[in-house]
């Protein structure tokens, strides 16, 4: 938090743009293989609130900020579209985050942190969600 708020200092002192990246458990493509045991043991992802983002749709993510001109300061959460779990994210919440309220419906595997802004924003489109490269 402390750098976002350098970062806005210097962009609205500056006038350049800067968007900061609140990036995910960044997931290779070897890793994948370890998915079925977060299956198992989803109580291993909750510091993550079972978000993570695949690096290749991070290098995405990189490269629509590079291009992406005019919009002064910004902070994007840079996940993936859904929850690292097989169990469905309400349920997920209910069990781990009981105090939770939901403003609004969410999908049945979406993810708990949004990432929302940066499809809006930046056209990210997720080309690497696990459910590819894992069998449950």
């Amino acid at each position: 938090v402390v750098n976002e708020r350098t970062a806005r200092a210097f962009a609205e002192r500056s006038g350049y743009d800067i968007y900061a990246l609140r990036i995910g458990n960044v997931i290779e493509p070897h890793e994948y293989e370890k998915f079925p045991d977060f299956f198992a043991h989803p109580e291993t992802r909750k510091r993550n609130a079972w978000g993570y983002i695949d690096a290749r749709d991070l290098g995405q993510i990189c490269h629509l900020c590079i291009e992406k001109d005019g919009l002064g300061y910004q902070v994007f959460n840079a996940v993936n579209d859904t929850a690292t779990a097989t169990v469905p994210t309400r349920e997920l919440a209910r069990t781990y985050f009981p105090q939770v309220q939901f403003r609004r419906e969410i999908g049945e595997h979406e993810g708990l942190i949004s990432n929302r802004k940066i499809r809006e924003i930046l056209g990210f489109k997720e080309e690497h969600d696990w459910r590819k490269y894992v069998k449950t």
